[in-house]
């Protein structure tokens, strides 16, 4: 190896081991505790997820990425277990964070080419067994998938009511829905109750917290108690033009 490319690598070693401690302090603050294996991949999908070439994240620091990407999506949530599927992944956000923290087999869709190529290349850079990238809308894939998870997640995705006819019909039967909100979740639960009730879930419990910003959040469990008809979810273009 020449010189450069070893001050190279010392100097990436040298940035992880600050970013790693960076993210445990971040954390620690909120009383997440973490071990090290975790703390080092979730060091390590951050930096890739900051410094990505799409616009994958609108936060561009490595630390506001902590904030808002880890703390915001570990502090509603006390334990999972099984199988997960994260509706509009994205760059990955919940459902990479997710899958380091537990022990839980997850499907991230997203319809966008782009990052999930770029998301599939980072699942295998960081060597996360237990996750599975697909590229597709997520009404195209009711039949491959219906009813087949244990959670549904979803954050930055669409209004409530129609983020339930797109997340409800992959539950199964007594899983819960786990979608992110913003402080406004009051109204749009109001626009969603009849949503809910064609799409047999129910809302179980809502986690209200904030970040150290002061900003406020919500993680609403919905439980599913009843089959979705297979009628949902409908085509995009007729989610849209009549939400339920």
């Amino acid at each position: 190896m020449l010189c450069g490319e070893v001050f190279g690598a010392r100097m990436g070693q040298i940035e992880l081991n600050l970013q790693r401690e960076k993210v445990q302090e971040i954390l620690q603050s909120y009383g997440l505790n973490l071990d090290e294996k975790k703390i080092e991949l979730i060091a390590r999908y951050l930096s890739l997820l900051v410094d990505a070439p799409l616009n994958l994240s609108s936060i561009e620091d490595f630390e506001s990425a902590v904030h808002k990407h880890v703390a915001d999506v570990l502090l509603p949530v006390s334990w999972l277990e099984g199988s997960l599927l994260d509706v509009g992944t994205g760059g990955g956000v919940p459902g990479v964070v997710l899958s380091i923290v537990y022990p839980i087999t997850s499907v991230l869709v997203d319809s966008s080419k782009k990052k999930t190529t770029w998301l599939s290349k980072t699942i295998e850079k960081l060597g996360l067994e237990n996750v599975e990238v697909v590229c597709s809308r997520i009404e195209n894939l009711a039949d491959r998938y219906r009813e087949s998870f244990d959670y549904v997640t979803a954050r930055a995705v669409a209004p409530l009511r129609i983020l339930l006819e797109l997340c409800a019909p992959f539950c199964k039967l007594n899983g819960l829905l786990l979608l992110y909100k913003g402080p406004n979740w009051p109204e749009e639960m109001t626009q969603a109750k009849r949503a809910a009730e064609i799409l047999k879930v129910q809302l179980e419990e809502s986690v209200e917290y904030k970040l150290s910003s002061g900003e406020r959040r919500v993680l609403l469990k919905f439980r599913k108690f009843a089959p979705t008809e297979r009628t949902y979810p409908r085509e995009t273009k007729k989610i849209l033009k009549r939400p339920l």
